[in-house]
């Protein structure tokens, strides 16, 4: 009954009845409390409790809602606060040395006229050729040549310092500088060097041919042209009709492999001109060997076109004329030679030797001409992945070939190439098994040996003699008199039908030392600071680029997850070689590097041949020693290097320097030596390295350790060829002055370039990413004065393309057209128009000709 009590616990209690019989005996209430009190009703509690629920949830809700709308106010508040401080807050500008020298050379460099959506490259660039000059002994001037003239006038100050207490090898290079110096000495000697050189090669001081007058008997006349070619290589170092070399094996990068083909090493001194094209990346001996068939194909071919091998645009006169002059030099040489040590009872008059002179210049362009069409006629379209599958043969087995060809020539045969490896290996420690030390020879090499060797089956000895002496003194003359230099000089300006002022001397001599005895001439440069303020950040540097490319692979729709592995296995195992090396600065090793070498400061010739022959020892003893994994380039070269075989970049001290590092912003660093470094990152994923992992073993050997990628980029290689192969101009009508100049001369060569192409895009996208991994993790840097409305990701772009301004010769712009990277300009467009960051941080309109509407990525 304690429904009726009115407690509220039971308020929810089932309804009560009562008993119609029963007569109630409660007097009547007065009130209602009275009422409630007496139990007589019911509490209204039961009926209402929900609807009062429900009205203080909808004061809870209207008091949350004036609540929020509180707060949301007062952040708007707060944010208009904070950006009217922001915008009073001062900007932090970089006022350091580095940011200003940044900020003044790229506001000199620009042409701010041009809109960067359209030409980039003028926009970057376009001034640039009025604060950097091109010196007349340049036909191409740009940031590489001009850095590596500063180091070459850095190294040329050292050289003539008087330094004691300095490692013997350093003394050395001093002591060859003095030696190259001291021209006056050069011309006393004369021609007596290369004579004495010409006798222990087994050579005359003259061509015989010279003495070939009517009644001359060839069949009485033998050389022996081998024994002159082995002596050739192994005291110059030069390759004439063989090709040698000792390199690492493509499919094991722990051994080395005997090669043999086609000349590869034609002149082994330092070069007199200072016109070495200098380009980011390095391809190996076996793919050098690719290249220089597909080269001498294309002059070739367009040499029976009545073109020029020295001007493929020219027409048949500008041919003939290249020839005279060719010719003009080499009776030179000859006639110089002979009126130094031709007998007093020489049996010719004048005119018989003039014509004889003439006749034997003559006939050694002829053979030259051959030895060409031979090394170019045998190429047979040979794919960038081949230098994996170059077969190797026994001694045996290369012989019995070519004594096949030379049969099937006419020809008499006769053992070659036993001979010559036991000949070379003569001065080394190393004894070849000829059953098991195989060659590595490609088919077009090996078509090239059987052929030469029936070709010089049936040549007169006299010619083959006549052909290894001039391509012999040719090389060596330039390092000897004045009258000789001269002539080189003269020949070389009128090959290019304008004059090129030669570089002074001393700076010529600071290259030849920077050549030869590159790691002595660190030593006295190098800054041990480097060890441990510049390095570890360059190392940080390359993490993030490689960590940046990882991101892409993932990114990718064509790979399969099992390519992608390989691929990150491979970025793993990259090894990298920063400044110099680590042993350098140590007592004792630069001795124990050089060791053997000696230097004469009267004898500056010699001393480059003793430095060579050391060389070549050192080169030859090594073949049983396993490969040490040395560095690709000296620390005072200014380029960088990705080694296909050994899975390794070689990054040299100069460049990390200005201009390429050493910036002042991270943004302009990542723009310049960040895509550096990613170019020859990416350099291991083209589509000449992308079958190596680390050089030893592929996936299609089921080799699971180190494997390689070959057969799991297959893929990428069909992708990329036929990227390669579609043309990337926009439309004519925003084309600059020098990519018309292309589209007039002939097109750039995309396959050939597609390697650089693939590098320069990958290498930008990573550099990118990797800068954009760097702000995130260390903050917003400094603005670059001049520079404020510019955000780092717009400068970065900046710093990318200021990295290629340059500029060139009508003839040098030729030139490239036949190189496997692409000129400048297209270097800077390419790379930034195939890349959507840039045109999102540029605010490119889509269908520009920065912000084209098809894009190529292949990372």
């Amino acid at each position: 009954m304690n429904a009726w009590s009115g407690e509220e616990r039971d308020i929810m209690g089932p309804t009560v009845t009562r008993a119609p019989s029963a007569k109630s005996a409660t007097p009547p209430l007065k009130n209602g409390n009275d009422l409630r009190g007496a139990g007589y009703l019911i509490a209204v509690g039961s009926r209402t409790a929900r609807f009062r629920r429900k009205h203080r949830n909808k004061c809870l809700l209207i008091f949350l809602f004036i609540l929020i709308l509180l707060l949301l106010c007062l952040a708007v508040a707060m944010t208009v606060l904070y950006v009217k401080q922001k915008r009073n807050k001062p900007i932090r500008i970089c006022h350091t040395k580095e940011c200003l020298r940044s900020a003044a050379n790229l506001a000199l460099s620009m042409d701010t006229t041009t809109n960067p959506c359209h030409d980039f490259y003028q926009y970057v660039c376009g001034n640039w050729a009025d604060e950097h000059p091109r010196p007349d002994a340049y036909r191409s001037y740009d940031w590489f040549r001009e850095k590596q003239n500063k180091v070459y006038a850095v190294v040329r100050d050292f050289l003539s310092k008087n330094i004691t207490d300095q490692p013997r090898p350093v003394q050395q290079a001093k002591d060859l500088y003095t030696a190259c110096m001291d021209t006056d000495t050069l011309d006393k000697l004369s021609l007596k060097p290369i004579f004495k050189i010409l006798k222990s090669l087994g050579l005359p001081p003259y061509p015989t041919f010279i003495n070939a007058t009517e009644g001359f008997d060839y069949s009485t006349y033998s050389f022996d042209w081998l024994e002159a070619v082995i002596n050739v290589k192994t005291q110059l170092g030069m390759d004439i009709l063989i090709g040698f070399d000792i390199f690492t094996d493509p499919r094991n990068s722990s051994v080395y492999r005997l090669v043999m083909g086609s000349p590869e090493t034609t002149n082994p001194f330092p070069s007199m001109h200072n016109e070495k094209k200098q380009h980011i990346g390095q391809k190996s001996f076996l793919k050098r060997k690719i290249d220089y068939y597909k080269k001498n194909i294309r002059i070739l071919t367009n040499k029976k076109q009545s073109d020029s091998k020295f001007d493929s645009l020219e027409d048949k006169d500008d041919e003939e004329k290249a020839a005279h002059i060719y010719k003009l030099f080499y009776a030179e040489i000859i006639k110089l030679f002979i009126l130094e040590s031709a007998p007093k009872n020489f049996n010719l008059t004048e005119l018989e030797l003039d014509q004889n002179i003439f006749l034997a210049a003559d006939e050694y362009y002829t053979m030259s001409e051959d030895m060409y069409e031979l090394e170019a006629a045998n190429d047979t379209s040979i794919d960038d992945d081949q230098y994996l599958d170059v077969p190797d043969y026994t001694v045996e087995e290369v012989q019995a070939h070519t004594n096949m060809i030379v049969l099937s020539n006419n020809g008499t045969p006769a053992p070659i190439w036993k001979r010559y490896l036991e000949g070379v290996f003569k001065i080394s420690n190393v004894d070849l098994d000829f059953e098991k030390d195989t060659i590595l020879i490609s088919d077009p090499d090996l078509k090239y040996m059987s052929l030469m060797a029936a070709y010089l089956s049936k040549a007169a000895p006299v010619t083959i003699e006549l052909f290894i002496w001039i391509k012999v003194v040719e090389v060596m003359a330039v390092h000897t008199t004045t009258e000789l230099r001269l002539l080189f000089q003269r020949s070389y300006d009128a090959l290019r039908q304008h004059d090129l002022t030669v570089p002074p001397r001393s700076l010529y001599c600071a290259s030849a030392v920077n050549d030869l005895l590159g790691m002595a001439v660190s030593y006295g440069i190098a800054n041990p600071d480097f060890l441990t303020n510049t390095k570890p950040k360059i190392q940080v540097m390359l993490t993030e680029m490689k960590k940046s490319l990882a991101q892409l692979v993932g990114k990718t729709k064509w790979m399969d997850d099992e390519t992608k592995l390989a691929t990150y296995q491979k970025i793993i195992q990259m090894k990298t070689l920063v400044g110099f090396p680590d042993w350098l600065l140590e007592t004792g090793k630069l001795e124990e590097f050089y060791e053997g070498i000696e230097v004469d400061t009267k004898k500056h010739l010699q001393n480059l041949i003793n430095i060579i022959q050391v060389k070549i020892r050192n080169a030859l003893n090594s073949f049983r020693t396993g490969n040490n994994f040395t560095w690709a380039t000296d620390p005072t070269e200014v380029n960088a290097y990705h080694t296909f075989q050994e899975n390794t970049i070689t990054v040299p001290l100069v460049m990390l320097q200005y201009p390429f590092y050493d910036l002042g912003l991270e943004s302009l660093n990542y723009g310049s030596l960040g895509t550096v470094l990613g170019h020859e990152i990416t350099h291991g994923f083209d589509n000449f390295g992308n079958g190596r992992v680390d050089g030893k073993k592929t996936l299609g050997e089921n080799i699971a350790d180190n494997g390689g990628v070959r057969e799991a980029f297959g893929a990428l290689k069909e992708h990329l060829y036929k990227y390669g192969e579609e043309p990337k101009l926009p439309g004519f009508e925003h084309l600059s002055s020098e990519q018309l100049f292309f589209l007039s001369y002939g097109n750039v060569d995309g396959k050939k370039t597609l390697g650089e192409n693939i590098a320069d895009n990958g290498g930008v996208r990573e550099a990118f990413g990797a800068l954009k991994e760097h702000l995130y993790k260390y903050g917003e840097e400094p603005k670059l004065p001049g520079f404020e409305h510019l955000s780092s990701e717009q400068l970065f772009f900046l710093s990318y393309g200021n990295l290629w301004c340059g500029v060139q010769t009508k003839e040098s712009l030729k030139s490239e057209l036949s190189d496997e990277h692409s000129p400048q300009h297209f270097r800077a467009q390419g790379a930034l128009q195939n890349n959507e960051d840039f045109a999102r941080v540029w605010r490119c309109p889509p269908g520009s000709p920065m912000n084209p509407r098809q894009r190529c990525v292949i990372f």
